[in-house]
């Protein structure tokens, strides 16, 4: 066997099967060379295209107080927390830079979608910031640097979540996801009323407390109880690679009462259930095993109960994004932080690295292909790359 490794916190190991050489004794140092090379090859190869996919937070997140572009940033290198030095790399796809291309993007013309709402008048003068967390995509630092403005110096910001865990230990999910559901919205209503004509308030949106495909009247009515006081509902998300986040998750297999061999079993249907939520399935659909609806054709489920093709699944993702979300992010959080503090006005504050796996992570390569290949099936792929064409100009050069 070749073994293939990045020899850092948090990395991967991918095994791959070597056909033993049938070559003459005297070929044999030649043909160890050549598998010494073969590897090294491997090991860069994957190292380079994959990154540190093993931890939820990304890899070059301590980098992110770095030299922002201007129209992005408001503040300057002498903010708290800043490092004054971007260490991105432009040929990282895990990297924001990857799909900056520095082409303007195409104009907008729907004026249903948030991308086609001019930015003027910076920073608005109040509002809410809902933050809607996907597990595994480095999130729990942003909630982290978002729990930071609760502290008098930092605004004194009022902050809300509601969450329960999706699935417990024994592997069973959560048997009142509705119920969930339900308080979340209740205390989501009463945490946007009465807001002060310079007051910002944040809410944080988790496991089992919402789920986006069927609730589009909460979103709408959020929006408008905000606005009707004169204030800003700023509607946040942080997306990932879908291969990184899926490798990353099996780092909980154990703590799930699950094992490696059917940790993924469930993506061959379209319907089934998993311990688990891809990033298109966990934003359609949090990660709902138990939710009992009369119109399900199949009886209590979550995942894509109407049994919708991978197409119909990523155009309704990118229509509840384009519709009701303001900042999208895959993988970036320093356009993220730089977004919130230039339309808010915040004290700009270090976003801290949190909730990092350390921890190596064996997959061989057959395992890798055939996740990618579940992952294109089920539509992940292609919302993602949508996601960075229509927030981050990927291949915009190629309409230049």
């Amino acid at each position: 066997k070749a073994k293939a490794s990045r020899s850092s916190v948090g990395h991967i190991i991918i095994r791959k099967n070597m056909v033993r050489s049938k070559a003459k004794p005297n070929k044999s140092g030649d043909n160890a060379v050549g598998y010494m090379l073969a590897a090294a090859l491997l090991s860069g190869i994957v190292s380079y295209r994959l990154g540190m996919f093993a931890g939820c937070a990304s890899p070059w997140l301590t980098n992110i107080q770095g030299t922002q572009s201007s129209s992005l940033a408001s503040a300057s290198g002498n903010e708290v927390g800043y490092t004054g030095q971007d260490g991105n790399d432009v040929d990282d796809p895990d990297s924001p830079s990857y799909y900056r291309s520095g082409s303007s993007r195409m104009k907008i013309s729907d004026s249903n979608d948030r991308r086609s709402i001019p930015r003027t008048n910076l920073p608005y003068d109040c509002g809410v910031v809902f933050f809607y967390h996907i597990p595994c995509t480095g999130g729990a630092s942003i909630n982290q640097w978002f729990r930071k403005y609760q502290k008098p110096e930092f605004g004194n910001l009022t902050y809300y979540q509601w969450w329960a865990l999706e699935t417990k230990k024994d592997g069973s999910f959560n048997l009142d996801p509705e119920g969930g559901e339900a308080k979340f919205a209740e205390g989501m209503s009463e945490h946007i009323q009465n807001l002060g004509p310079n007051e910002w308030r944040i809410a944080h949106s988790h496991l089992v407390s919402t789920y986006l495909n069927e609730s589009e009247d909460l979103l709408n009515k959020w929006r408008s109880d905000v606005e009707a006081q004169g204030c800003q509902l700023i509607n946040t998300i942080m997306l990932r690679d879908p291969l990184n986040h899926a490798m990353s998750l099996h780092k909980i297999v154990k703590s799930k009462n699950s094992t490696r061999e059917d940790w993924t079993k469930y993506l061959s249907s379209p319907t089934g259930d998993g311990l688990w939520a891809t990033v298109l399935d966990f934003f359609l659909y949090n990660n709902h095993g138990l939710r009992h609806h009369d119109d399900y054709p199949n009886g209590p489920g979550g995942r894509n109960p109407f049994n919708v093709t991978k197409e119909v699944k990523v155009k309704r993702a990118m229509e509840l994004l384009h519709r009701h979300f303001d900042i999208v992010t895959v993988s970036d959080h320093a356009t993220f932080r730089a977004k919130i503090l230039n339309w808010t006005g915040w004290t700009p504050i270090r976003m801290p690295k949190t909730n990092v796996h350390r921890k190596g992570l064996n997959f061989t390569k057959k395992e890798v292909e055939n996740l990618q290949k579940l992952l294109l099936k089920n539509g992940d792929v292609d919302f993602a790359d949508q996601a960075r064409l229509d927030y981050h100009d990927y291949l915009s050069y190629l309409a230049d």
